[in-house]
């Protein structure tokens, strides 16, 4: 926050007309810095009403990959020193995702490497696209198989979206335009072939599945007309997607999850509350709501989790 608050270009951090400091990410996609996201003492409490045991730790938009070189470099190591200290000092609430510096991908593996060796985090944060980028670009294989040999969980997280002109306007970046965004990168490194190579690579697609859940059957459908039966790949898109972790972040609509929940196994579902953007007693409340077997819902609450080393 210091460092972005002495920017003079975005992305960076600014006083709003009443007051109040906002986080401004560039294309006109800005969000207010509240308390609820530097203080642990607050995020504690609220914890402990939602009877939340623990939370991983990460950073929100824009991330690091917006800036230069350097910048990026220096912002990710203090960032991931920084969650990987309170990760410690407060080891019995949170958990730590690092962030790495993905457009410079040399030095993103080597500050993936620190993240696991030195700081002890097993999780590692990345955005939809590396400014502007797409994920499946070849210049980034290096940093996922590395993340595939260390057993890293990535989660892709939304970024400023590709489309950002089109959902500028009436709050739409934040109702489907990171969802939309958050779709294309997963069915991009299926395309790919990244999946098919890297088949013990953990990656987990927040918001229920973004939209996946909902549109397998026509992705299927398309993917067989577009290579005109003649498959780049052994088995369909769906099939790579159940292989993906999928959070329950956002889950205000219980269809909307029920459908998630019937697409993805359930030993691939993960508890997430989008904390502090959405109120955590309602995250809780959605995921009870199912009504799910005591078994599946201890999964999804912490089992998967933990045997993903996330916490």
């Amino acid at each position: 926050m210091r460092a972005l608050s002495s920017r003079e270009a975005e992305p960076r951090i600014r006083a709003s007309r009443d007051g109040r400091m906002q986080m401004e990410c560039g294309g006109g996609l800005m969000f207010p810095i509240t308390e609820r996201m530097t203080s642990t003492d607050v995020k504690i409490e609220e914890m402990r009403k939602a009877e939340v045991d623990r939370q991983v730790l990460s950073l929100p938009m824009p991330g690091v990959d917006w800036f230069s070189r350097d910048t990026a470099v220096k912002l990710a190591s203090v960032a991931n020193d920084e969650l990987a200290e309170v990760s410690r000092s407060r080891s019995q609430h949170f958990s730590a995702a690092a962030t790495v510096p993905l457009r410079y991908p040399e030095l993103a593996v080597r500050e993936l490497s620190r993240a696991v060796d030195e700081l002890g985090i097993h999780m590692v944060e990345i955005f939809s696209n590396v400014a502007g980028q797409p994920l499946d670009s070849e210049e980034y294989y290096t940093f996922y198989k590395e993340a595939a040999r260390l057993g890293v969980t990535l989660l892709i997280h939304p970024g400023r979206p590709v489309m950002m002109e089109s959902v500028r306007d009436y709050g739409l970046s934040g109702a489907v335009g990171f969802l939309f965004d958050t779709t294309i990168a997963i069915l991009r490194l299926v395309y790919s072939g990244l999946l098919e190579k890297l088949p013990q690579l953990r990656i987990v697609l927040p918001h229920i599945g973004s939209t996946i859940p909902y549109l397998a059957g026509r992705i299927d459908h398309q993917y067989k007309l577009w290579t005109g039966g003649h498959a780049t790949l052994p088995k369909l898109p769906s099939e790579y997607l159940r292989t993906v972790y999928i959070d329950t972040a956002q889950s205000l609509y219980k269809p909307a999850m029920e459908c998630a929940f019937s697409f993805t196994p359930i030993d691939r579902i993960l508890f997430g509350s989008d904390d502090p953007f959405v109120d955590l007693k309602q995250s809780v409340a959605s995921v009870k709501a199912l009504g799910l077997p005591r078994d599946q819902e201890d999964m999804v609450f912490a089992g998967n989790a933990k045997s993903l080393g996330i916490i």
